[in-house]
């Protein structure tokens, strides 16, 4: 039997057994057309793991909430108390090892981390066939996704499709697979960063050559900005894939910026749902022409500079290529008055970037970024502009292009809410009214 339908949960939706058992009676649901379920860790359980992590590195050893927490979980499943207990086990055994060593390698941290998407995707697994729905729970890097070294943030090969889709077939029932992790070409444990269990989810439907994505989420869909800065905004019913792709990358936490790059080669309808209210229709995204004019607001809360000496071609050519060798995703370039400022989320590899450039480079100080997605600069650069300095904000950078006509704005991180407002109110025609800040 073909797989036709791939449908991913995130933390929030496995936060608790109410949660858990949400989960499973949605894919009971669709028990009938045979998905894939790709799973993240419980809600907060990452976090925990990292924090045991670095405990145990400094000489402090201690599982007792992690294993609470999964035992709890269990009892309100009604599960057997035992079914994570190996992974548990060897978690402990881990543990026990880096306090005795205090050093904390990446590979380590990665291996560590593994074990929240593991213990979900057994006990997802357990609650469907408690249900009556056949399920087996299996590690996405046992299917053959293969990535490079880069610990935390890990891509995938070329060519790992093939393998997930021929491993997938022997799976009985319906697949319950770990977002999040793969192994490198050495076999050792790989993460593949924040919102990571999204892009395995991408991959596999695009293995199994799958008609839908669903994303389920705790967001009834893809809004018009950030609930939390801007509480008027609205679903987004429909979306292409070109407007999705830019919203994630400029900083839009529901989907992972990679994600949709296997579904602009391979015909995926995705959707974006609540799991709360699993009947509503959520964020549709299909191919189509992009929107004519302002599609949402999104942006960055953080994003470190650096600048870069130097505006010729060889000297520019050296900056990407260390940006690429140390997984740096640059959100903005923007030539200064002596080279190149660099503006990307925070990470380890920028400062090596500055390190290894040594003289001709140096650190300046984070910006937030506030971004016009599909705003035509004709209709609305000029009114987005008289919008911010009409609420008492004055960009550091105004940037215009790309392929939706986007407009964004470099700011300091404490003007980003009220940006963020006043451009939804002049776009997309909030009802509250913007105060200037002084």
């Amino acid at each position: 039997m073909d797989f036709h339908l791939v449908m991913k949960f995130g933390g929030a939706g496995l936060a608790d057994g109410d949660s858990v058992l949400r989960a499973a009676r949605i894919v009971e649901d669709h028990a009938h057309r045979r998905p894939i379920v790709v799973v993240s860790a419980h809600e907060g359980v990452t976090r925990a793991l990292e924090a045991c992590a670095r405990g145990a590195a400094s000489g402090r050893a201690g599982l007792d909430a992690l294993r609470i927490r999964h035992k709890g979980l269990l009892r309100q499943l009604g599960l057997e108390p035992e079914l994570v207990d190996r992974q548990l086990t060897e978690l402990g055994e881990v543990l026990a090892n880096l306090a005795t060593k205090h050093v904390l390698l990446a590979e380590e941290l990665d291996f560590v981390l593994s074990f929240g998407e593991r213990i979900s995707a057994r006990i997802v697994a357990a609650c469907l066939r408690r249900l009556g729905v056949e399920a087996t729970p299996v590690d996405a890097f046992d299917l053959g996704l293969t990535t490079d070294s880069c610990h935390g943030r890990a891509r995938p090969l070329p060519g790992v499709e093939v393998r997930l889709r021929e491993s997938l077939r022997g799976i009985p029932g319906i697949p319950v697979v770990t977002g999040f992790l793969a192994k490198d070409g050495s076999g050792n444990l790989t993460t593949l960063g924040r919102n990571g269990t999204d892009l395995t989810a991408a991959l596999v439907a695009h293995a199994v050559s799958a008609e839908r994505l669903i994303f389920w989420k705790d967001v009834p869909g893809i809004l018009t900005a950030h609930p939390e800065l801007v509480p008027e905004a609205r679903v987004i019913h429909r979306l292409s894939l070109f407007e999705a792709s830019e919203l994630a990358f400029h900083g839009a936490e529901v989907l992972h910026p990679r994600s949709l790059d296997p579904a602009l080669s391979a015909d995926v309808i995705l959707e974006v749902r609540s799991g709360d209210s699993p009947k509503r229709p959520g964020t549709t995204i299909h191919g189509g022409e992009p929107s004519r004019g302002p599609v949402a607001i999104t942006g960055a809360g953080e994003l470190a500079g650096l600048e870069v000496e130097g505006g010729g071609g060889p000297a520019m050519g050296t900056l990407f290529a260390l940006l690429h060798a140390h997984h740096v995703s640059p959100r903005f370039l923007i030539p200064s008055s002596t080279g190149m400022r660099v503006f990307a989320p925070p990470c380890p590899g920028l400062e090596s970037v500055a390190d290894e450039l040594r003289d001709l480079s140096r650190l300046i100080p984070s910006l937030a970024s506030v971004v016009c997605i599909g705003a035509a600069q004709a209709e609305t650069g000029p009114s987005a502009l008289g919008a911010l300095e009409a609420a008492g904000v004055h960009p550091k950078h105004t940037i215009f292009g790309g392929p939706l006509a986007n407009r964004a704005f470099l700011v300091d991180p404490a003007d980003r809410g009220l940006a963020t407002r006043a451009l939804h109110e002049c776009l997309h025609g909030a009802r509250t009214r913007v105060q200037p800040s002084r």
